[in-house]
């Protein structure tokens, strides 16, 4: 069983990966961007942890290390499809299964640049922060 994680582009939102680092803390360390809509709640990512049957396994942890400046995020678990699954998993990417989704919402108005940092598994042992840079637009 492994965790996966997915980059979901939706109509306010594009993620696109930048770079990839490891910190002393031992988590690999990724870098994204993110485009949103002011005051609009934006997708930023989601995790899944599923069995091979298609079925949850349980809720990948998910752990807020810096909240946005400018605006909130917000983990859920809700059904989502794991789109980005791969290898015997690739039959699951049609099936909406429990998952970790984040959303980023700016203060209303707010226009301009801000950030956030999330901690998640994503695979066996394996633990990922990501830092995700947030262009705010009108």
């Amino acid at each position: 069983m492994k965790n996966l994680f997915a980059y979901l582009i939706s109509v306010a939102a594009v993620i696109s990966l930048s770079s990839c680092t490891t910190t002393s803390d031992s988590f690999r360390r990724e870098s994204a961007s993110l485009t949103a809509l002011s005051g609009e709640r934006t997708r930023a990512g989601q995790n899944w942890h599923i069995n091979s049957d298609c079925s949850l396994a349980d809720y990948p942890p998910t752990q807020i290390v810096e909240q946005p400046k400018h605006g909130r995020l917000q983990i859920v678990h809700e059904p989502i499809f794991p789109d980005d699954a791969k290898g015997k998993l690739a039959k699951c990417r049609t099936v909406k299964v429990g998952g970790v989704a984040g959303y980023y919402t700016s203060k209303p108005g707010y226009i301009g640049r801000d950030r956030f940092v999330v901690r998640f598994p994503v695979g066996d042992e394996e633990i990922k922060e990501m830092v995700l840079n947030v262009n705010v637009m009108k």
